[in-house]
């Protein structure tokens, strides 16, 4: 069932909600360079992005198929990567599994791995449902050497033949070939190159959704046409150049994928494609036991962007809120949990 319209805009817009600044560390996207890449998707999506984005998937990856996701930052002081982004594109495999019976394939940096993997672990476990889902999703290193990604990219789609590439949180080249961080530096060199799948998707119509927050990610190319100038000798943006058929902002890409999937659980009626508040704790204190660090702290802490664990708690259980039979249709009743 569709969304109703003024769900979809609530979940848009508790997405893209900006937090005390007191709850956020001090380099958290600004309010106007997030609804400048906000207003900038909208005018390209021509729809709310969660629910627009919920939709298309729904539409264009049926029971049986493979969908493609990647993440993953890796880079000086985040040796395995950071929080944002993972629990996000997991939690999107789950939902996706559960409620399309696809396959789901992860690829990542290879030292990302073990993160991606406790990720999944601590939500299968937290929300009981390992048996259901977790076998169906597979984590793969993908190379940071440029060749041999082209190489991998078009191996891994002639394997998969993918009906559908998402991406959550991956940084992606400026019109220079060069990756940059959210301070301007060059961090090319530690990035998995999964850029080099877009444009196989593309030639194959393969529907592409990207997930990010600053506009140096994946997807969310032409999106800041005025973007800063970086901080390192190649001279040019910040902002990726790679575009997705449907780009999806929020205050933190998790918070974004978290969207996508509250829409495709009131889309099928099922509350609990969408994981609990307890879960997301589980999820992000396993991802720092692994390895994982606050991407602006740079601390191994089960914070995101700078913003504490209740705050993501909370933004998990309002989303879960959002997608109980009070706001959908009357008179049907949905469980809370998925079933076992």
């Amino acid at each position: 069932m569709p969304a109703a319209s003024g769900l979809a805009e609530l979940l848009d817009r508790l997405i893209t909600l900006e937090p005390p600044r007191n709850s956020v560390g001090p380099g958290a996207v600004s309010p106007s360079d997030l609804d400048r890449l906000y207003r900038a998707a909208r005018h390209q999506v021509k729809r709310p992005l969660a629910d627009g984005a919920a939709d298309l998937l729904l539409r264009r990856v049926r029971a049986g198929d493979r969908l493609l996701l990647t993440t993953g930052l890796v880079a000086p002081g985040i040796p395995r990567g950071e929080t944002d982004g993972p629990a996000g594109a997991v939690a999107l495999a789950r939902a996706m599994i559960l409620g399309r019976r696809v396959r789901v394939v992860l690829v990542t940096e290879a030292s990302a791995v073990p993160v991606l993997e406790g990720a999944a672990d601590a939500l299968a476990a937290s929300e009981g449902d390992r048996a259901r889902w977790r076998a169906d999703l597979t984590v793969l290193a993908f190379p940071s050497d440029p060749q041999a990604a082209t190489v991998e990219a078009r191996r891994l789609w002639r394997a998969l033949q993918p009906s559908a590439l998402v991406s959550v949180e991956k940084l992606g080249p400026n019109a220079k070939g060069v990756i940059h961080n959210m301070l301007g530096q060059d961090v090319t060199a530690t990035q998995a190159r999964t850029d080099r799948l877009f444009p196989l998707a593309r030639r194959a119509r393969v529907l592409t959704v990207g997930i990010g927050d600053r506009g140096n990610e994946i997807g969310l190319g032409g999106l800041l046409p005025r973007a800063g100038r970086c901080a390192c000798p190649c001279g040019g943006s910040v902002a990726c150049v790679i575009r997705a058929e449907v780009p999806v902002v929020a205050f933190s890409s998790n918070w974004g994928a978290y969207g996508v999937a509250a829409a495709i659980a009131v889309r099928l009626g099922q509350p609990g494609l969408l994981h609990q508040a307890s879960s997301e704790a589980h999820i992000l204190r396993r991802m720092v036991r692994a390895g994982a660090v606050d991407g602006i702290t740079r601390r191994r802490t089960p914070t995101v962007d700078g913003g504490g664990l209740p705050l993501q708690t909370a933004i998990v259980g309002l989303l879960g809120a959002l997608v109980t039979p009070g706001f959908g249709p009357p008179g049907r009743k949905h469980p809370r949990r998925t079933p076992k």
